[in-house]
């Protein structure tokens, strides 16, 4: 279910550095020491997407990547989206 601005307020608040793009995204770039590590990164988070059956658009740029969340199928941010981000950011600690 599509989350209302108010609860898409309330979870980006508490979202560690996910910014919202537009009304239907929340984005958030990571810093990796070197480009394999961030292939690594890249990997690690592509296996928590299949297990969820939830996938960012991700964009490498050397050692930078960038994670893009929307439930498209649902038309906009559900609570997968923030799921998702959580334990992109909990992956993240395992890389930095």
């Amino acid at each position: 279910m599509v989350l209302t601005h108010e609860e898409v307020k309330a979870n980006i608040n508490e979202a560690d550095g996910w910014k919202l793009e537009g009304d239907d995204w929340i984005v958030k770039s990571f810093t990796l020491s070197s480009y394999p590590k961030a292939i690594q990164f890249v990997n690690a988070i592509a296996e928590i997407a299949e297990d969820r059956q939830h996938h960012p658009y991700t964009i490498i740029d050397h050692k930078n990547v960038t994670l893009k969340l929307s439930t498209i199928d649902e038309g906009g941010l559900t609570q997968k989206d923030f799921e998702s981000a959580h334990a992109y950011d909990r992956l993240f600690q395992r890389y930095s």
